[in-house]
């Protein structure tokens, strides 16, 4: 991944992130291995999170992921991904990273995500700040 494709890029709804895909991503018959996605899913979220809520982002943590996959991803294509946001509990998010090539949609993961307390054993409610920011973004996205 060059470090300009890397970068998030605002689009609309959430974050857009570009990943070229390294060989250790692949599986023997050169298609990205299922549990790669997941890491670039985790890629686009931290670095969405990281500017959406700056002081909180490091102390969210997933609890639930779900993968569809649509259609593989070869060593030569370039993976964008666009993480936004679905939903808003009281302590937790849901974030949404929907992947694709140049050939189309490749995968979706949903993402279910807690913030912790400050002794980091238990989830804790959302901020009033925290909820603003993140609920702000989902009706921009929305």
């Amino acid at each position: 991944m060059s470090e300009n494709d890397a970068r998030p890029r605002s689009a609309g709804p959430g974050t857009r992130l570009r990943i070229e895909p390294r060989w250790t991503d692949l599986d023997p018959q050169g298609h990205v291995t299922n549990s790669v996605f997941l890491v670039y899913a985790e890629e686009a979220r931290a670095r969405y999170l990281r500017d959406l809520v700056p002081g909180v982002w490091n102390s969210i943590v997933v609890v639930h992921n779900s993968v569809d996959y649509h259609a593989p991803v070869f060593e030569t294509d370039v993976v964008e991904i666009v993480s936004s946001i679905e939903r808003v509990g009281t302590s937790s998010l849901t974030t949404v990273s929907e992947m694709s090539t140049a050939r189309g949609r490749c995968a979706t993961v949903r993402t279910v995500q807690v913030v912790l307390g400050e002794d980091g054993t238990k989830s804790r409610p959302w901020t009033e700040p925290e909820r603003a920011a993140l609920n702000g973004a989902l009706a921009k996205e929305g």
